[in-house]
C-alpha cells in the first residue's frame, strides 16, 4: 500500500494560501488590461511558476519527511491547477479554441510537447493521489515526470519567454539548484564513514 499524505493544517495553509493569492492576483490583475484574456493567460502562468517552485525544491530535497511529501503534493496539485486555467485562456482566449491557430501560434514541436507536459502532470498528479507510490515504474515515472517538467519550465522561462518571466525563472532555477547541492551535500555526508572517538 502506497504511503499516503499526512497534510496537516500548517502544510495545507502553506500551499493553500499562495495559491489563493496567486491565483486570484492574476486574474484580477488582468482586469485592467486591454485585452483581458490574453493578460490572464501570461499572469497565470507567473503564477504556475511561482507554484511549481517549491513543488521541484520539496522532491529534489533529501529525505522522505511526512512534510515534506505533503508540501510536495500539495504545491505540485495547485501548480497544476493553476496551469490548467492558463491553459483553457490559452486555448479558448489566445487561439479561439481553433485547432489551426494553436499549431500556427506554437508550431509543430511546441504544441506536441504542450499536449505531452499537460498530459503527463496531469497522470503523475492522479498517480501521486490515487495510486500506490513503492512501485518502481510509477517511481521512475515521477521522476521522469519532473525531470521533463521542470526543464521545461527551464526552458520556457528562461529562453522561450522574455519579460518578468524571465525573473521568476531565474529564481526557479537558483531555488532548485540550491536544493540539488542540498541534496548532493546529504548523500556525501552519509556516505562517509563516522568518524570514531
Amino acid at each position: 500500500m502506497a504511503k499516503r499524505y499526512p497534510i496537516t493544517l500548517v502544510e495545507f495553509t502553506i500551499a493553500f494560501v499562495p495559491f489563493c493569492l496567486l491565483l486570484g492576483s492574476a486574474l484580477l490583475a488582468a482586469e485592467v488590461a486591454d485585452d483581458i484574456g490574453l493578460a490572464r493567460t501570461v499572469y497565470t502562468i507567473w503564477a504556475t511558476t511561482g507554484l511549481v517552485t517549491p513543488a521541484l525544491c520539496a522532491f529534489v530535497l533529501p529525505g522522505s519527511s511526512d512534510r515534506r511529501r505533503a508540501v510536495w503534493i500539495l504545491f505540485w496539485t495547485f501548480a497544476l491547477v493553476v496551469y490548467l486555467v492558463h491553459l483553457h485562456y490559452a486555448v479558448f482566449w489566445v487561439y479561439h479554441g481553433s485547432f489551426d491557430e494553436f499549431i500556427a501560434g506554437q508550431g509543430w514541436f511546441a504544441a506536441i510537447n504542450n499536449v505531452v507536459f499537460t498530459i503527463w502532470w496531469l497522470l503523475d498528479v492522479l498517480l501521486a493521489w490515487f495510486y500506490r507510490d513503492d512501485i518502481p515504474w510509477v517511481r521512475t515515472e515521477r521522476i521522469l515526470a519532473h525531470w521533463y517538467i521542470g526543464l521545461t519550465f527551464f526552458a520556457s522561462t528562461i529562453f522561450l519567454k522574455h519579460g518578468f518571466i524571465n525573473v521568476l525563472g531565474i529564481l526557479m532555477t537558483s531555488a532548485i539548484v540550491i536544493c540539488m547541492f542540498i541534496r548532493i551535500d546529504s548523500i556525501r555526508a552519509a556516505a562517509r564513514p563516522p568518524t570514531g572517538s
